[in-house]
């Protein structure tokens, strides 16, 4: 697996485990938020219920929309 590929599902994971800490009204960790990766991506607002229903780690990291908002959030942080 490529670094790059590596940073991709770490970040799926931190955005989803993100949206879980929203959910439950903590704060979230420093990252990126599963619901604002998906408006994104997609160009659809989901529900925090909704967007963790969907949306598992592996899929998030499939979907080259999703690997697209990711990738450009992995350079911002680089810069």
């Amino acid at each position: 697996m490529h670094m790059q590929d590596r940073t991709i599902v770490v970040l799926a994971t931190d955005a989803r485990i993100n949206e879980r800490l929203i959910a439950r009204g903590m704060d979230p960790m420093r990252g990126p938020c599963l619901a604002d990766v998906l408006q994104e991506a997609i160009g659809e607002r989901l529900t925090s219920k909704d967007a963790l229903r969907l949306w598992d780690p592996e899929r998030l990291a499939r979907d080259p929309r999703v690997r697209a908002v990711l990738s450009r959030y992995v350079e911002q942080r680089a810069s």
